[in-house]
C-alpha cells in the first residue's frame, strides 16, 4: 500500500491516494476540489481508481466528486448511511456558506454505495474497516487498516474528526463535541497506539500522540 497526499482546495483538506503497488487499484479519499488536479494525478501514474470514499458530507470533501465520477465512470463513490443526504445539497453540505464568501456551491452525484459501521472497503491489497465517528457530522466515518504480517504500522484516516492535537469542529448543524470526543475515546484510542492518523487537514500524528498531547481529549 502507498499513501499519496495531495492538498487541495482553499482550506487544503488532504485528499488521500491510497495505491496497492501491485494492481495499480486505487481508492480516492475526500477529494475535496482542484478535480484537474487528482485527474492528472491519476492518469500520469496510469492508476486505476476504484472507489471515492468520503469520510463526511460537507462541501470542502466533495467538491471533485462529480468531475471524477464524469472522468471515471465505473468508480464507487461511497460515503456512510447518515451523510448521504449532503452530497447533492449545498444548504446540507454547507458549500452554500462559501457561496457568500466568493467560493461555489457544491453539488455531488449520489452514492453508489452506502456504507455502515464495520463494512470494510477493499481494492487489491489493501482493506479498509468504516469506524463511524459522529460529531463533526452525523455519519462521519474513519477508515482503518489493520496491519498484514510484516507491513508496520496501522493507519487510519480520521477525516475531520480528528487532528493532530485538535478535534474536528462542532459548530456546525448536526455536530455534538459530546458524541465527537465520545467516539474518538472509545472507537480510535482502543487502536494500535503506533497507528499513523492521516487526517482531513493538516499533519499526521498517531494515537498515541493524541492520547499524550491533544488538549481536547486529556
Amino acid at each position: 500500500m502507498v499513501i499519496h497526499q495531495l492538498n487541495v482546495g482553499p482550506l487544503e483538506v488532504c485528499c488521500y491516494i491510497v495505491v496497492d503497488s501491485a494492481s495499480s487499484e486505487t481508492i480516492v479519499i475526500d477529494p475535496g476540489a482542484d478535480a484537474e488536479v487528482i485527474t492528472a494525478f491519476i492518469m500520469e501514474r496510469r492508476l486505476i481508481p476504484r472507489l471515492v470514499v468520503i469520510t463526511h458530507g460537507h462541501g470542502d470533501h466533495i467538491g471533485a466528486n462529480a468531475a471524477l465520477k464524469k472522468r471515471f465512470p465505473d468508480v464507487q463513490l461511497c460515503i456512510h448511511e447518515e451523510d448521504q443526504d449532503m452530497l447533492p445539497y449545498p444548504a446540507k453540505n454547507l458549500s452554500i456558506l462559501a457561496a457568500f464568501f466568493g467560493g461555489s456551491t457544491v453539488r455531488s452525484p449520489l452514492a453508489d454505495r452506502i456504507l455502515k459501521d464495520g463494512d470494510v472497503v477493499s481494492i487489491k491489497g489493501c482493506d479498509f474497516e468504516v469506524i463511524h465517528t459522529p460529531g463533526h457530522t452525523r455519519g462521519g466515518i474513519c477508515l482503518f487498516s489493520k496491519t498484514r504480517e510484516g507491513e508496520l504500522p496501522p493507519v487510519l484516516f480520521s477525516g475531520d474528526t480528528l487532528f493532530k492535537d485538535g478535534i474536528g469542529r462542532t459548530d456546525f448543524p448536526g455536530c455534538s463535541q459530546e458524541r465527537l470526543v465520545q467516539a474518538i475515546r472509545e472507537r480510535l484510542f482502543v487502536l494500535n497506539e503506533k497507528t499513523v492518523v492521516y487526517p482531513g487537514h493538516g499533519q499526521s500524528t498517531t494515537i498515541a500522540e493524541e492520547k499524550r498531547n491533544n488538549p481536547f481529549l486529556r
